[in-house]
């Protein structure tokens, strides 16, 4: 049987993974994280997105290390959100590591269930995220495979399914329209505000992605 663990946010990329996922594996479990997140609102939504999918488990994980991490936007207590489209350099809104902690976590939970798919939504080419590209995946990669029991055990592998390496966020809303994603009950905003924001860099992305989609 294949089985998979969808990294899980709440937003229209994750949503479109999880979409994605229940069409090309037989067994789908979900997982999402609270660690400080100014826009924690999304986890409302990532917990409605699995209700929908009806995924095998939902798991909400708490990691309250990023409580101490004051220099990012996107964590309570870090500086302002900043406004407008992203740039070629690292966003303020980078999480440090947050890609390596969350696969890292999502790796042990694999690994005790014997899941042989780790599922996450990255896209490098209109996102710049250190945590998203090629590299960190196929590192990431060989580092939970590296220290798996179950891969030790039953000598098969742990991937990691990034699909939307090489998309952009047209690509993604594109394919979220083609599988049925109920984009209404996604969220994207680094502001955590409800209605979202419509200012920062993630609510500019989803606006113009699904705008292009719809009226195509």
């Amino acid at each position: 049987m294949k089985k998979v663990i969808v990294l899980l946010s709440g937003g229209m990329d994750s949503a479109t993974l999880l979409w994605l996922c229940k069409r090309e594996f037989q067994q789908v479990y979900a997982i999402s994280f609270d660690y400080g997140q100014r826009h924690k609102v999304e986890l409302k939504y990532a917990k409605q997105l699995a209700s929908i999918a009806e995924v095998k488990e939902h798991i909400l994980v708490e990691v309250p290390h990023y409580r101490f991490i004051r220099n990012s936007a996107l964590l309570e207590g870090g500086p302002e959100v900043p406004t407008g489209s992203y740039t070629q350099e690292v966003p303020a809104t980078n999480v440090p590591m947050r890609n390596l902690v969350f696969l890292a976590i999502a790796g042990s939970f694999a690994d005790s269930l014997e899941i042989d798919h780790i599922a996450i939504g990255v896209h490098a080419l209109d996102t710049p995220y250190p945590d998203c590209r090629v590299e960190f995946i196929t590192a990431m990669e060989a580092a939970i495979n590296a220290g798996s029991a179950y891969v030790a055990r039953t000598k098969r592998r742990i991937h990691l399914y990034a699909p939307f390496l090489g998309f952009s966020k047209i690509d993604i809303a594109r394919l979220g329209k083609s599988l049925g994603v109920p984009f209404e009950k996604t969220y994207s905003c680094y502001m955590g505000t409800e209605p979202p924001c419509g200012v920062c860099a993630t609510c500019l992305q989803r606006e113009e992605a699904l705008r292009a989609v719809m009226q195509a």
